[in-house]
């Protein structure tokens, strides 16, 4: 999300139940959302290990229908592919993103987010995925997660074009309803027994991340 793009200034849109989500108008007339909220008694392990649980994305990600995620040997570093459900007769989308997880300090890390440029498209997937779905990019994001004694904080921040010829105003409040929609679930799904560990993830400088 270049920041030459922002032209306004972050517009509150919803604050409740330790929840607060606001946005900001792009110059494409798209908004950039940003969403935070706070959970005790857990930690980053367990957010990591709730992300990585592909096979449950559809019951927590808004409108996600599938997630899977592609080999890609770099520590700290995934690709992974997102299909989306759509309303009829808008076509369904799918998301291509290549994320790393970065070493903020001791108690604080940062998982950024930016779809596979279209040139790498082509080098990850089947050329009928390019036929049947509308890609969604470009997409630029984070999860910031920060440990404070025995709270998590979670930051949420993203930025994605959906191409095609869905109406501005439409995607816009399906982004906002989609963002709220996930972070409720979160709350629901964070605690589960199977996601509880001591943190023992990987992350990286990043340095490389395209």
């Amino acid at each position: 999300m270049p920041s030459s793009q922002v032209y306004a200034n972050w517009q509150s849109w919803y604050s409740k139940d330790n929840l607060s989500i606001s946005y900001q108008k792009q110059a494409s007339g798209l908004i950039a959302i940003k969403a935070q909220a706070s959970f005790t008694n857990t930690n980053r392990q367990a957010f990591l290990n709730l992300l990585n649980d592909t096979d449950n994305a559809p019951e927590w990600l808004s409108n996600v229908e599938s997630v899977k995620s592609l080999p890609l040997f770099k520590k700290a570093e995934n690709i992974v592919v997102t299909r989306l459900n759509a309303p009829w007769p808008v076509k369904d989308r799918i998301m291509l993103t290549h994320s790393c997880h970065q070493r903020v300090s001791k108690t604080t890390s940062k998982l950024l987010i930016k779809s596979v440029d279209e040139l790498k498209r082509a080098q990850l997937l089947p050329l009928e995925q390019f036929k049947k779905y509308i890609f969604v990019s470009p997409i630029e994001g984070s999860w910031l997660l920060e440990e404070t004694s025995n709270t998590l904080l979670i930051r949420h921040q993203i930025y994605a074009d959906p191409q095609g010829k869905i109406p501005t105003w439409l995607s816009n409040k399906t982004a906002l309803k989609g963002v709220k929609k996930t972070f409720q679930n979160m709350a629901k799904q964070i605690y589960k027994k199977e996601y509880q560990a001591e943190n023992n993830f990987i992350t990286s400088s990043c340095s490389t991340f395209e």
